[in-house]
């Protein structure tokens, strides 16, 4: 089954034992590609440590900071970027944050742990700059296990178009002194 996956894209699908498998080319192009699926994707950046292509990082302002601007197009569901950093204990955060002048600590839940990713001095990962947005984010922090090793995966909630800013909801109600102003 051939179908329409943007202006100049092919797109084939095949169904099998396996799954489905969604192939792509440009019309230029003479060889099919297998895309991988949203959480397939993930898996190969964050096992690797690797950024995905798509992202710029700029400054916004003096209040703000950076940003993280969407250089490519990405579709809902898209995995986009993995927020990568020191995986410690919720304690341990605890007397970090006290030290730290930075808010580059993320908080989960895994199997009963509180856990915390702590992204002080990561400088091959850009996710630590993505800004917190309470009704206008357009992706989401989704927490995914391969191989038994926790991930933090952004994905889009929406389509997102070249220029605009990548933004998630922090969740945190307590220390997001920004949301006051």
């Amino acid at each position: 089954m051939k179908g329409g996956g943007g202006v100049g894209t092919l797109l084939f699908l095949e169904v099998n034992i396996s799954g489905l498998h969604v192939y792509s080319r440009d019309s230029s192009a003479t060889v099919w590609k297998k895309r991988l699926s949203p959480d397939a994707e993930a898996q190969r950046y964050c096992e690797a440590g690797l950024d995905k292509d798509g992202f710029e990082v700029k400054y916004i302002s003096d209040y703000k900071g950076f940003g993280v601007f969407s250089v490519a197009e990405h579709a809902k569901g898209d995995f986009l970027l993995q927020y990568a950093g020191e995986k410690i204990t919720k304690n341990e955060a605890t007397e970090r944050m006290k030290k730290s002048t930075e808010n580059k600590f993320f908080f989960y839940c895994y199997k009963g742990q509180d856990l915390c990713i702590d992204a002080e001095g990561v400088s091959n990962s850009i996710c630590h700059f993505v800004n917190d947005a309470d009704k206008t984010a357009n992706s989401v922090m989704k927490l995914k296990v391969f191989h038994e090793k926790e991930y933090l995966c952004l994905y889009a909630m929406k389509d997102i178009q070249p220029g605009e800013e990548i933004q998630y909801n922090y969740g945190d109600k307590e220390n997001l002194w920004w949301r006051s102003k």
